[in-house]
């Protein structure tokens, strides 16, 4: 079984210019996780998640400095304008022919729940732990 059989083929975008607020209220309307950032042209020049949405709305009382990239990422959140400020960008991604096996490798290397779709950089879909769930459920 290949990406594109399971795969959404429309799912909901955000610009790189919507508000923080204006994300978290789309996000809050729908049932997936995470929004593809795309320009005008369908161009994926990001992503934005839950997750990234925990790194605003959760600020520890204190913390260890470990790793120091992370920590400037984080205050980078923070005090983002917009999705662009705040999306991860060049999001790791899987074009429609690759396998559902290869999929789920990437999930599990990259500890990812949501890939973006492409075909060279245009987002054609988005694939989701939850799709491929459903599909093992239908072929058991």
């Amino acid at each position: 079984m290949k990406v594109k059989d399971v795969m959404n083929p429309r799912p909901r975008t955000v610009s790189p210019e919507t508000s923080i607020e204006g994300m978290m209220e789309r996000l809050r309307q729908q049932i997936e996780g995470c929004f593809p950032v795309v320009n005008k042209k369908r161009k994926l020049v990001g992503i934005v998640t839950e997750s990234d949405l925990l790194d605003i709305l959760y600020v520890p009382a204190q913390r260890a400095i470990v790793g120091g990239g992370d920590l400037v990422r984080e205050a980078m959140k923070r005090v983002a304008g917009n999705v662009g400020e705040m999306m991860t960008k060049r999001p790791i991604t899987v074009t429609p022919k690759m396998t559902i096996q290869e999929t789920l490798s990437i999930m599990v290397a990259h500890k990812l729940r949501h890939l973006p779709v492409v075909e060279g950089e245009k987002l054609v879909g988005l694939i989701n732990l939850r799709d491929i769930l459903n599909l093992y459920h239908l072929v058991r």
